[in-house]
């Protein structure tokens, strides 16, 4: 089976304006101008690195929707967002905080669906799109996985037994944080939901696969800010159940060789904030720029 057909690349060449953009984008050197004028896609040894790397590039580039690939036509993306945009995603990250207080409800499936459905769009080196999502969206679930893992943990506690970062001073100032902060849960912050971006970890690809989930988990939990959602990054409570708790762990149904090093937390937050904050990073920002003055 030729490329083309693997692939389903297709040139509508009553469109194409021979612009050549779709080549000077594919991430994997596989297409080229033809005899005739119109791209066309080379023969390629596998996807990935030795061929096509699946990223739709050549899809989203051209400008009279000319192209298709695997399946999808240009008619059927989302158009981008208008060039203000920057300007609500600069609100939304200089807004958004870490929600340690969540309303004792599941989130609106449809809200939920629509993020997990733009996290397929969440990069990964060479665009293996190898990361797995496992989310907890039951309440009562959670709240079970939450039973089974604190019950361990804090046996263990009182027999000073912690995760390789924790210590007797640091769960005692997250114990005490239960009385107000974090409303009677050190270890999910009370959050109804859980989201768990996770990747097979072995051989010299491993570092990569952290590196994809971590980066999953940032757009997770900045789209779940942009629909009003409350969000906390723990990793604490991914030590706890790697580390100490095994069957709540299990309870996840996530294979054990998989990565699991950030869990985020997630929900209706219970209280609203008011403003964002003004943090100031200047003194740890480095510009090129800047630094030639100095010399």
């Amino acid at each position: 089976m030729g490329m083309e057909q693997r692939t389903n690349f297709y040139i509508d060449k009553s469109k194409c304006i021979n612009c050549g953009k779709c080549i000077n984008t594919c991430s994997g050197m596989v297409l080229e101008l033809g005899a005739d004028g119109y791209p066309y896609m080379k023969e390629f040894e596998r996807f990935g690195w030795r061929g096509c790397w699946r990223c739709q590039h050549c899809l989203a580039v051209c400008p009279t929707s000319a192209i298709s690939i695997f399946g999808k036509k240009a008619k059927d993306s989302l158009p981008l967002p208008p060039a203000e945009m920057g300007m609500y995603m600069e609100e939304l990250i200089t807004s958004r905080r870490s929600c340690r207080r969540f309303l004792d409800k599941n989130v609106d499936k449809k809200i939920l669906k629509r993020i997990l459905s733009a996290m397929a769009a969440a990069p990964t080196g060479g665009n293996a799109q190898g990361v797995e999502y496992t989310v907890i969206d039951d309440k009562d679930r959670v709240k079970e996985i939450r039973h089974e893992a604190y019950s361990v943990m804090d046996e263990k506690a009182k027999r000073h037994i912690y995760t390789h970062s924790f210590s007797d001073f640091y769960y005692s100032k997250m114990k005490e944080s239960e009385k107000t902060v974090r409303k009677g849960d050190l270890l999910f912050c009370s959050a109804p939901h859980l989201f768990i971006a996770h990747e097979k970890c072995v051989g010299k690809w491993a570092e990569d696969s952290k590196v994809n989930c971590n980066i999953a988990t940032a757009y997770f939990e900045l789209l779940c800010n942009a629909y009003g959602l409350g969000t906390t990054i723990m990793s604490y409570s991914a030590e706890v159940l790697n580390e100490l708790a095994p069957k709540a762990r299990e309870m996840l149904n996530i294979p054990r060789e998989h990565y699991t090093g950030l869990i985020v937390g997630f929900g209706y937050p219970e209280i609203i904030y008011a403003r964002g904050v003004q943090k100031d990073r200047s003194s740890k920002t480095h510009l090129y720029s800047e630094s030639k003055k100095k010399e």
